[in-house]
């Protein structure tokens, strides 16, 4: 029998997971990637920022060791030791994923896809002419661009950028309070950068719920880190060897000056250039809509990850490319999004799942709360890591577990059990009544169920 032949475009965390896949389905498969293996995840994404973070987080325990009865000499930082770990563990990884797919004979091809017809993809660096029985799109998405007076004068970093520098700069000013621009100005601001981070919503993380955004803006206000929120960028120009940041603010005008500034303010999909007009491949403001069965208006081609929009997430991305591969041989799948989890890698981290408390009145109408403070649990007591609460967002009528949303230590490896419990659609009595380790910081979340049922046990 002739095998199922599938061409999968990208190999980031869409693509390569998609790839594999289908060739453990039994599909002769092919994947194209014009840059890196791993995509912009495990190459300037999520792998790079979260080893920079690790750093920075254990710079800050030397730091504080005293506090566990350590006496350690001066911790100094050598960020040209931390670039190059970063780079070694991306390098090793990456290896990884290429040796997974060597182990499942998937075909590699290093080059940029164009659309011949509905089944054949042109390599446009050889011209090589590849045919599909199916197609999976994993292209991915590109930085979206400050549309302010001054950008196309003056150098705007992007986090590509930020995750490359051979040395930090002085100061640096962080357009943007969403998940990367928290992280990376955590970073840099631990790394003895003066940094100020510029939201034009009311809070960081703006997406998440409110309480939480609130609470992770006033731990890293208390870390030196400047946040201005309800504030844009008017324009920005040279000043000597520094930039001059003009900002819209509600108290007024205000000038910044900076040695840097960065643009973290979303990304966008990324499909141009593959002449998808070619063959009817229907688009909308640059996203590739699909199914829940992730397939296109083009019946055998399929679209995964950042390029069709939606929730922009590696773990979620690695769910579609799955979903689609498994659709693509004949093994019926379909996409929920109803318990994905959602991490911010600050200290302290951030995890939610499920919906914020504005988001499930609006939708569920009443609705009940309950917070459990991480200074009533003992593993977090000792860790001294007590900054933080566990907030459960029930339906009323039903008592089921609606939202999850944790900030403290561990956060997120925590929200797996809200991931389950969402996806179970658990009660609170369920959450309340699971037994859980002692002494751990996962206490509190049976104790945030206990709330909303009979009372917690460590709370008066």
């Amino acid at each position: 029998m002739n095998k199922e032949r599938v061409l999968v475009v990208g190999g980031g965390v869409g693509g390569y997971p998609a790839a594999l896949r289908a060739a453990r389905l039994g599909a002769n498969v092919t994947l194209i990637e014009k840059e890196k293996i791993g995509g912009v995840c495990l190459n300037k994404g999520c792998i790079p920022t979260k080893v920079l973070l690790h750093c920075a987080s254990l710079y800050e325990e030397f730091k504080r060791a005293s506090i566990f009865g350590l006496i350690t000499d001066e911790v100094r930082i050598d960020y040209g030791k931390v670039s190059a770990r970063k780079n070694a563990i991306v390098a090793r990884l990456a290896a990884g994923v290429k040796s997974l797919l060597n182990a499942k004979n998937v075909s590699m091809i290093t080059g940029t896809a164009v659309f011949r017809d509905s089944n054949r993809l042109e390599i446009l660096e050889t011209g090589e002419v590849l045919t599909g029985d199916k197609i999976i799109l994993a292209t991915g998405s590109v930085p979206a661009q400050l549309p302010v007076s001054g950008n196309n004068d003056i150098r705007l970093l992007t986090s590509d950028d930020l995750l490359t520098l051979e040395e930090p700069s002085r100061s640096l000013l962080i357009v943007g309070g969403g998940y990367i621009g928290v992280e990376l100005g955590q970073f840099f601001g631990r790394m003895g950068v003066d940094v100020t981070i510029v939201e034009m919503l009311d809070r960081v993380v703006p997406t998440e719920d409110a309480e939480i955004g609130k609470a992770l803006e006033a731990s890293l206000s208390k870390e030196g880190i400047k946040i201005l929120t309800r504030t844009t960028v008017k324009s920005i120009e040279k000043s000597g060897g520094d930039k001059k940041v003009i900002l819209a603010a509600p108290d007024g005008v205000k000038e910044i000056v900076v040695s840097e500034v960065a643009q973290t303010i979303g990304r966008r999909p990324n499909c141009s250039g593959m002449n998808v007009e070619r063959i009817g491949l229907r688009t909308e403001m640059g996203r590739i809509p699909v199914n829940d069965k992730m397939q296109t208006n083009v019946p055998h081609v399929y679209a995964v990850g950042d390029v069709i929009g939606g929730i922009m997430l590696a773990h979620v991305a690695m769910a579609e490319g799955e979903c689609a591969a498994r659709n693509a041989m004949g093994v019926p799948n379909s996409m929920s999004y109803r318990a994905v989890p959602r991490c911010v890698y600050t200290s302290p981290e951030v995890a939610c799942v499920g919906l914020t408390e504005q988001a499930a009145v609006e939708s569920r109408g009443a609705v009940q709360i309950g917070r459990f403070p991480l200074h009533a649990v003992g593993k977090a007591a000792l860790e001294e890591q007590t900054d933080g609460m566990i907030k459960i967002v029930a339906d009323k009528r039903h008592d089921e577990v609606l939202g999850v949303h944790i900030i403290g230590p561990h956060a997120t490896e925590l929200i797996a059990e809200a991931v389950l419990a969402i996806e179970m659609e658990a009660t609170v009595e369920e959450l309340a009544h699971a037994i859980h380790p002692h002494p751990t910081v996962s206490e509190g979340i049976g104790e945030a169920a206990m709330m909303l049922a009979g009372g917690a046990v460590h709370l008066p």
